[in-house]
């Protein structure tokens, strides 16, 4: 396997905290719908409204939400071997994060 140049690998441990973004934005808004809502219902209307009406489905938000972060899991363990701490640093929290946020919305699904 060939080994990818340096800029790459910067671009893609970028790319891998891109990633990450959406899922950290989608449980923010679960977490600001959850405290404007005082019964299930209302919350879960409330978050369902946030988003357009093709991806107000039962899981498509979650779906959407793992698959973004399976995307910053392969990005950030493909860009592990730039050198440098700050690289490293980075790359551990984008799969550390990923992980996290993967096995919460696989957890929300049951």
């Amino acid at each position: 396997m060939k080994a990818l140049p340096l800029r790459s690998l910067k671009i893609a441990s970028f790319g891998g905290l891109l990633c990450l973004c959406v899922p950290v934005l989608i449980l923010g808004s679960w977490i600001h719908a959850f405290n404007l809502g005082a019964t299930q219902m209302e919350r879960v209307e409330l978050f369902t409204g946030y988003f357009p009406a093709p991806l107000q489905g039962r899981y498509t938000i979650t779906l959407i939400s793992m698959a973004f972060c399976v995307l910053s899991i392969v990005l950030g363990g493909r860009s592990f071997a730039v050198p440098g701490i700050a690289w490293r640093a980075l790359n551990i929290l984008v799969l550390v994060a990923g992980c996290s946020l993967f096995l919460l919305d696989l957890f929300q699904m049951m």
